[in-house]
């Protein structure tokens, strides 16, 4: 999946298979094992948005840890105000595409979208690695 709101927008319409959904699910619990994980999650908690409520609030704190765990994978700090940038866009898209979801009248699965929403969270993490340091060493 490409990190951007229309590919979010266009994957939550595509079925998920229920072992990517326990793949994601494994990865979470790793997560949670991981103490980097837990500290950078309450950097980035103070990101969420004020006004957002339940249940958006859940599938934001899912793609904050994908985030986080995208971070350890690919040795990025929350603490370097490059990397932290990306965090409100991210979060943006989210709200975006479960808001138009809902004006679609279209449901909103919440264990589909949690997936989506998590593993959207790792490739942000995973391309801004790209973005700022791979391709600069591949080119």
């Amino acid at each position: 999946m490409h990190p951007d709101r229309d590919s979010l927008l266009a994957s939550v319409s595509v079925p998920t298979a229920q072992g990517a959904i326990e793949d994601t699910r494994a990865l979470i619990q790793r997560a949670h094992s991981l103490e980097k994980v837990r500290e950078w999650l309450r950097v980035f908690d103070p990101l969420l948005p004020a006004d957002a409520e339940e249940p958006l609030v859940e599938y934001l704190r899912f793609a904050l840890l994908g985030l986080c765990l995208g971070f350890v994978e690919r040795d990025l700090s929350p603490y370097h105000g490059e990397h932290l940038a990306i965090v409100p866009a991210m979060l943006a898209d989210i709200r975006t595409v479960f808001e138009k979801l809902l004006a679609m009248g279209q449901p909103v699965e919440a264990d589909v979208f949690r997936h989506r929403c998590f593993d959207y969270g790792v490739h942000k993490a995973y391309y801004l690695d790209w973005t700022l340091y791979m391709s600069k060493e591949c080119y």
